[in-house]
């Protein structure tokens, strides 16, 4: 009996924590939005070193202005960021110096007008019960 009850346990922790990314302001419903959730400041804004990413057709999941993504993660700190690929050619389009031209957001709002955002600023911490974060994407 003893043992049963560790190994439920065990399982328990190994499903991790619900982190739901809820996007918002659309400028249009064309294209994807792209979440990728980073776990350390050095993986930052990596694509391949993300711990998690997912995109989804835009004009398919919005309800009433937004878009909500979850994400199966273990507690632990971590910093998300957004792209709206609204004219749905499959890249983020940036300007001549590499400003994205498309719509993009960080957790926690975090902006940097000098470059892109700072993950110690968009860094948020997941518990064992979940957590749900708004990202309003920029105008």
């Amino acid at each position: 009996m003893k043992y049963s009850i560790l190994i439920l346990l065990a399982g328990a922790s190994a499903h991790g924590a619900t982190l739901t990314v809820d996007v918002s302001n659309f400028r249009n419903e064309i294209g994807s939005v792209n979440v990728a959730v980073y776990a350390a400041k050095e993986n930052w804004l990596k694509p391949d070193l993300a711990v998690a990413n997912q995109s989804v057709d835009v004009g398919q999941a919005i309800s009433e202005g937004t878009v909500s993504i979850d994400f199966e993660l273990q507690p632990g700190e971590y910093a998300a960021v957004v792209h709206h690929d609204d004219n749905d050619n499959g890249k983020m389009d940036t300007n001549f110096v590499g400003i994205p031209k498309e719509p993009t957001g960080a957790s926690n709002g975090e902006v940097n007008r000098f470059g892109p955002p700072r993950y110690q600023k968009a860094a948020f911490t997941l518990g064992e019960d979940g957590l749900r974060i708004p990202i309003r994407l920029s105008d």
